[in-house]
């Protein structure tokens, strides 16, 4: 998390430290020296990215297994088959 926008991470790495790399269009999250998120920067302060591939491990093994985490906001259809 920034101190001013949130974003998301793979499930595996919620409530670990992580370093971000902040660059004029992008922010860069890194676990170690792997690079595990990229997200495009958000403007406006207080906003969040999230992106569903980080959610779906952890809600494959078990529905309802990030307490205390909010829904991605509607985006777009998933396909039929997973």
């Amino acid at each position: 998390m920034t101190t001013v926008n949130r974003y998301s991470v793979p499930a595996r790495l919620i409530g670990c430290t992580v370093r971000v790399m902040l660059h004029a269009s992008e922010l860069v999250v890194y676990d170690g020296r792997e690079e595990v998120a990229r997200h495009e920067r958000l403007i406006a302060r207080g906003a969040t990215r999230f992106e569903l591939d980080h959610y779906l491990e952890a809600l494959i093994r078990k529905p309802g297994a990030l307490p205390g985490a909010t829904a991605p906001p509607p985006g777009p259809r998933l396909p039929r088959c997973l």
